[in-house]
């Protein structure tokens, strides 16, 4: 076998083959009679442990998760305040609705009870959904309420009705077991909610539908007086009180034709009926089983007369201190192994 000058044998033994790219080896040629030295390729020196982003990303995690365990902390200490706030105010002894509102006091007087004392304009029915209960579709009824002490009318939820118990389309919808209760004085007490400004993705009100998707007692009042041909409550002339006698003469002097044909009727023949916009929600204090009665009836169901508020700020405040506590472990042990490693 011919062999080279530096004793190295020109006929290499044959090579499996591979598609794997090789490495070209740098050679280091000697002088003389000394031996060929061949350089291996050095590995890549292996960055320090603390240059890894996942160290700071450790780092950070349990900090944040902290703040956020506090901050629910100072929630539930908020929300529990203002619970108890709601509670005492339930407690007080209803108020009495004045003739004239001073509007811009009127949040002011939220989660406070009224009693009520007038009439419902059933003819005039809008409804607000759609809306659940109980596992159930449907809306919920507002209607002008006339007071007996004068002044334009406002707007009072009569409660939750099912959707099968609602027909027609359009401005004529109504209830498919009509409440007559139109001339009849009644005496309720009802909740003054806060009322929660639309949402920018919420879907729009439909008046002309008679569909109402959000709460906007602002745009019901508006729409109401709208159709009764005056542009606001103040343009309407002033109602005095009425006495029992009057009401009582009015309701038996009252004739069938002035009793509007159908809903869009009633909502145009109105001229006389000024709305303010004041939404109040009666209260229903019966048991749920009397409830279930008037649902199957087809009529409203009121709001029970408490508050009900979601208070969960415990379950996450735990949930974040339990975050902290595992990311702060997962720091702790990276660290300690980036330093046994270097």
């Amino acid at each position: 076998m011919p062999f080279h000058r530096y004793n190295v044998p020109l006929l290499q033994p044959a090579r499996p083959y591979s598609n794997k790219p090789t490495m070209p080896v740098p050679v280091v040629e000697s002088e003389g009679n000394e031996p060929l030295v061949y350089n291996r390729p050095q590995r890549p020196r292996e960055k320090p442990w603390y240059t890894s982003p996942v160290i700071y990303v450790l780092g950070i995690v349990p900090l944040f998760t902290l703040w956020l365990g506090f901050w629910q902390v100072r929630r539930l200490k908020w929300k529990v305040s203002l619970i108890n706030e709601l509670d005492e105010k339930l407690r007080r002894a209803p108020l009495k609705l004045p003739k004239n509102v001073n509007m811009a006091v009127l949040r002011d007087f939220e989660f406070r009870l009224f009693e009520l004392e007038g009439e419902y304009d059933t003819s005039r029915v809008l409804f607000v959904g759609p809306r659940t209960r109980e596992g159930q579709k449907g809306y919920n009824v507002v209607m002008p309420f006339k007071r007996r002490s004068g002044g334009a009318d406002i707007l009072v939820s009569r409660g939750f009705v099912a959707a099968d118990q609602v027909e027609g389309e359009g401005m004529n919808k109504r209830l498919k077991y009509p409440l007559d209760e139109t001339g009849r004085t009644v005496r309720i007490v009802a909740l003054m909610p806060r009322i929660y400004p639309p949402s920018r993705f919420a879907l729009t009100n439909e008046p002309q539908n008679n569909l109402w998707m959000q709460l906007d007692p602002t745009h019901m009042a508006h729409w109401l007086n709208e159709q009764a041909g005056m542009a606001t409550a103040a343009d309407a002339p002033e109602t005095p009180q009425e006495s029992r006698t009057v009401a009582f003469l009015r309701r038996v002097t009252s004739t069938r034709e002035r009793v509007p044909t159908s809903p869009e009727d009633a909502f145009s023949r109105s001229q006389n009926e000024p709305t303010l916009p004041i939404y109040m929600e009666e209260v229903f204090d019966g048991s749920f089983a009397e409830a279930g009665v008037l649902m199957r009836r087809g009529q409203p169901v009121g709001r029970p007369p408490r508050i009900e508020l979601r208070n969960q700020h415990a379950e996450y405040a735990a949930t974040w201190f339990t975050f902290s506590a595992l990311s702060t472990i997962m720091f702790v042990y990276m660290v300690r192994k980036g330093r046994g490693t270097a």
